[in-house]
Formats: structure tokens, C-alpha cells, sequence
């Protein structure tokens, strides 16, 4: 089995937002995560699969994929 992972970085460093094991995750539990996923994604954030150091961007949630969310950068004075 392997134990997957949605991550973003904000202001307090690496933050898991879920875990779930590939093989026994419900269906339920997957779509809140998914959910989750297009909600921050919708937000501008960018959404990296950092599987196997494969460090790509992704627009869709993969459930066999490390994801790593990344904040827009914003500008300011």
C-alpha cells in the first residue's frame, strides 16, 4: 500500500492537509480530498506532483500522486 499525501506550504512551513492509503481509501473519503484539491486550485494556488522527485505541475487531482499546493506569489510594498 502505499500512503499518499496533500501538502501546502504556507506561512508556517509544510502542511498536510490529508493522508490516505491508495488501496483503502473510500470513495467518500477520496472525493472530500479531491474537493479540497479544485477548492485551493481554484484559488490560483499551483498544484505540484512531487512523487518520485517527478516535480510536475498538475491541474487535476491525481489520487496515486504527492501533491504539494503552492501559493500564488503576490507583490507589495
Amino acid at each position: 500500500m502505499a500512503l499518499k499525501k496533500l501538502r501546502m506550504i504556507c506561512a508556517g512551513g509544510d502542511k498536510t492537509l490529508a493522508e490516505w492509503e491508495t488501496e483503502t481509501v473510500s470513495p467518500q473519503r477520496l472525493a472530500e480530498i479531491e474537493k479540497e484539491f479544485n477548492d485551493k486550485v481554484a484559488q490560483g494556488w499551483f498544484a505540484a506532483d512531487i512523487s518520485d522527485k517527478r516535480d510536475v505541475l498538475i491541474r487535476e487531482f491525481d489520487p496515486n500522486a504527492e501533491i504539494l499546493l503552492i501559493p500564488r506569489v503576490q507583490g507589495g510594498l
